[in-house]
């Protein structure tokens, strides 16, 4: 981890309080004209500057901004926005153009969701983020479930599995893309394995603790999700050479002595959420813990080593109750009565509503709305799309983005700290120029679409 400039910043002097107030929830049909682009630009630089505040153990001036204007729930509409629109228009773009000249408008908008999710999972580790969003907790729980769902089935089709450099270089601009989508959709859902924590943990301040316990123990099973990702480790991969890799800071690098030493981000929230829930007072009138469900906790214990609680102690109250129930039949504790009157049953619960709103404001139009948005989309070379698309490389590439990408600029071939930029399209970075006349082949078709939209 590279120190913090304390001097860095994403914005400039009263822009925080100007973009916080201007914040609207997007809808469907405004996606990549003007007015969204600039939207996006801002939302990146809100997010760039709340990781700096965070990081650096300044002050946190855009979570208190965003939570003392009310804003914070715009951030959770965004993100179902996006979801809405890769599921219902981004398939009607593609059909209607499956050789697009470049794909950089498209990557904009899948982005646009990691913005918003990356800005979410950093203000919501405090409990006053988690009253800001109450009204709206119950959608943004359903929102992180569906990620944590899209990242089992990234694993099981072979996410994890090394691509190898041939394949890479053979990508047509569509195949480019949706391996960019892919990895886009890895990332959201890593982060929200941390808000699932968080509203897990804040679920009675945001006071609706009955309706997210019903979705968590009843409706989407919770527990044993964390457990299955916690038993496949999504962190850790292999590369072509054998290489072991770990995810961290949105990319895939070669492990530090330090990373091997420590536990994983990742894991460790997984953890976490996982003893909130198995030791919430809740658990009982809400879960049962069947003869199934006891076995899949119980191979869990011999990862609780000593190692990891030396890291994080609070995992020793879950080690202890993991070996209570190995032992003992807990079947008597934890069933659909507890001796309690219809146990877990809400009177009035809460149901999320945004994600259909947004499929009912698009209903029969998602055809017309591919087509008008994929004109905004095709970067025709005229002034404004020059203008538009080195705006975006801009923020995209900036001096803070770079900070915050895991310490610094990384090699594209290597991996190791760059120091050198590629002169002509300023958005790849190498430690040398062997490295760079290496990827020359990779980089080229990307250089050749970004100069061409720039210059």
């Amino acid at each position: 981890m590279v120190e913090k400039d304390q001097q860095l910043n994403a914005l400039d002097a009263g822009e925080l309080d100007l973009f916080v107030e201007s914040m609207e929830p997007s809808r469907i049909d405004s996606i990549g004209n003007q007015a969204w682009v600039d939207w996006h630009i801002r939302l990146q630089k809100l997010n760039q500057q709340a990781v700096l505040e965070a990081s650096s153990m300044r002050e946190e001036l855009t979570k208190e901004t965003l939570i003392s204007c009310g804003k914070l729930p715009v951030l959770v509409y965004e993100a179902i926005c996006i979801q809405v629109w890769k599921i219902k228009i981004y398939p009607q773009i593609v059909k209607l153009e499956p050789a697009p000249n470049n794909t950089f408008g498209l990557y904009m908008v899948l982005y646009h969701e990691a913005a918003a999710v990356g800005l979410l999972e950093t203000v919501l580790f405090h409990e006053d983020g988690a009253t800001c969003i109450s009204e709206i907790a119950i959608d943004l729980l359903q929102y992180a479930l569906d990620q944590l769902t899209a990242l089992l089935a990234l694993i099981n089709t072979g996410y994890l599995k090394p691509i190898s450099v041939n394949d890479i270089e053979c990508e047509s601009p569509i195949e480019e893309l949706e391996r960019q989508k892919r990895d886009l959709q890895f990332d959201i859902s890593m982060r929200c394995i941390s808000i699932v924590r968080y509203l897990a943990e804040h679920m009675e301040v945001a006071g609706i603790g009955a309706s997210i316990s019903t979705n968590i123990y009843k409706t989407h099973d919770v527990p044993s999700l964390l457990c299955h990702l916690i038993t496949q480790e999504p962190w850790k991969r292999s590369n072509e050479q054998g290489e072991m890799q770990i995810f961290n800071f949105g990319r895939w690098c070669k492990p530090t002595t330090e990373d091997l030493t420590q536990l994983h981000r990742s894991e460790a929230q997984l953890w976490l959420c996982l003893r909130q829930l198995l030791l919430e007072p809740r658990l009982a009138h809400h879960y049962t813990i069947d003869e199934s469900r006891r076995n899949t906790f119980c191979q869990l214990q011999a990862k609780l080593t000593e190692t990891m609680l030396d890291q994080i102690p609070p995992l020793g109250e879950l080690k202890t109750f993991l070996c209570r129930l190995s032992v003992g039949d807990y079947s008597g504790l934890h069933n659909r009565t507890n001796g309690v009157k219809n146990p877990g049953c809400t009177l009035i619960e809460v149901v999320p509503q945004i994600k259909d709103a947004y499929v009912k404001q698009i209903h029969k139009r998602t055809k017309s709305l591919a087509k008008t948005q994929l004109e905004y989309f095709r970067m025709d070379g005229s002034e404004d799309s020059r203008k538009m698309a080195k705006k975006l490389l801009d923020s995209y590439a900036s001096d803070t983005a770079l900070a915050l990408d895991g310490g610094g600029a990384k090699c594209a071939k290597c991996g190791e700290k760059a120091c050198k930029k590629c002169s002509r399209c300023k958005t790849e970075w190498y430690c040398g120029r062997e490295c760079q006349v290496q990827q020359w082949p990779k980089h080229k078709e990307l250089c050749d679409q970004y100069a061409k939209l720039c210059l």
